[in-house]
C-alpha cells in the first residue's frame, strides 16, 4: 500500500535574518523535541541542522520567524512551494518542544582548506548565457523560483558558497553532497525502484518526494532495499572547457541577493 501525500512542500527555509531572543527550556522539552526532530526533520536538515544550503537551524536566526510562536506557526503551516510540508498533526506542546530543541542547538561550520583555494573567475555574462543556454542549469535549479523543487534554488548562492566550492560542484558534484541534498532510492519486493528525496522515515513508513515531484508514503514492510544514491547532477569536467567552468562560477558568484 502506498499513499500520495498532498499539502505544501517540505523544507525549512531559514537564514541569518532577524535576531532570536534567548530562552530557557526544561530538559524534558528539549529531549522530546530532539526525538521529533530526528523523526521528521533530520532527513533534510541533517544531524546538526545545517545540511540545507544557506540554512543553519542552530544559528538562532530565521528569515521567516523570530519568536517561538512564529516558529510554531511556521512548522505547523509549512511553506508553500517548498519541501516543507505542513504539520497540522502536531500538538502545540509537541511543536513547542521542537522549538525548544532548535533553540538549544549549537552548530556552525568551518571552511575546509580546499574550499578556500584560489580559482579563476571568468565572465559573468558568458556564464549567464551558459546557465540558461548550453548547460541549461535552469531546468533543475531555479533562481528565486522556477526549476524543480527537488534541486537547490540558486538564488543567493554567491553569498553562501566560495568560488572553490562552486567549481567543485560543477567538476565533481558528488565530492560533498549535503545531507539535505542527497537522493534516495527504495526497491520494493516486486522489483519497483523509486528515486527521489527522503523527507521522513520511521519504523512503519518512508516519506519521499519522487523524481516526478510526488509526495509518497511507502510502508517499510514492502521494501526489499533502501538507501542513499549518487547525485543525478552530471560532472562537467569533460563537457565544458576550463574557461566555461570559470564563467559559470562567475555567474553563480554574482547571485548574492
Amino acid at each position: 500500500m502506498r499513499f500520495l501525500l498532498g499539502g505544501a512542500w517540505f523544507s525549512l527555509l531559514l537564514s541569518t535574518f532577524g535576531v532570536a531572543q534567548e530562552h530557557s527550556y526544561a530538559p524534558s522539552d528539549i529531549e522530546n523535541g530532539r526525538g521529533l526532530y530526528l523523526a521528521n526533520c533530520q532527513g533534510c536538515h541533517g544531524d546538526n541542522g545545517n545540511s540545507v544550503e544557506g540554512v543553519n537551524l542552530g544559528s538562532g536566526r530565521f528569515r521567516r520567524a523570530s519568536t517561538d510562536e512564529d516558529l510554531i506557526a511556521l512548522i505547523r503551516g509549512g511553506i508553500p512551494n517548498t519541501l516543507m510540508i505542513a504539520r497540522p498533526q502536531f500538538s502545540y506542546a509537541e511543536l513547542r518542544s521542537v522549538v525548544a530543541f532548535l533553540r538549544s542547538m549549537q552548530t556552525g561550520g568551518v571552511l575546509r582548506a580546499d574550499e578556500q583555494r584560489d580559482v579563476t573567475i571568468g565572465d559573468i555574462n558568458r556564464g549567464e548565457a551558459l546557465f540558461y543556454g548550453k548547460v541549461n542549469c535552469i531546468s533543475c535549479h531555479g533562481i528565486h523560483g522556477g526549476g524543480s523543487v527537488l534541486y537547490q534554488d540558486l538564488g543567493g548562492i554567491g553569498a553562501l558558497r566560495t568560488p572553490a566550492s562552486l567549481e567543485d560542484s560543477l567538476m565533481n558534484p558528488n565530492k560533498e553532497v549535503r545531507e539535505g541534498e542527497r537522493f534516495y532510492q527504495v526497491t520494493t519486493y516486486d522489483g519497483e525502484r523509486i528515486e527521489g528525496k527522503l523527507l521522513n522515515q520511521d519504523r512503519h513508513f518512508i516519506q519521499m518526494l519522487t523524481m516526478q515531484e510526488q509526495l509518497l508514503s511507502i510502508p517499510t514492510d514492502e521494501l526489499a532495499d533502501k538507501g542513499f544514491i549518487r547525485s543525478p547532477m552530471p560532472s562537467y569536467a569533460d563537457q565544458l572547457s576550463a574557461a566555461e567552468i570559470s564563467d559559470l562560477v562567475a555567474f553563480m558568484l554574482s547571485l548574492k541577493e
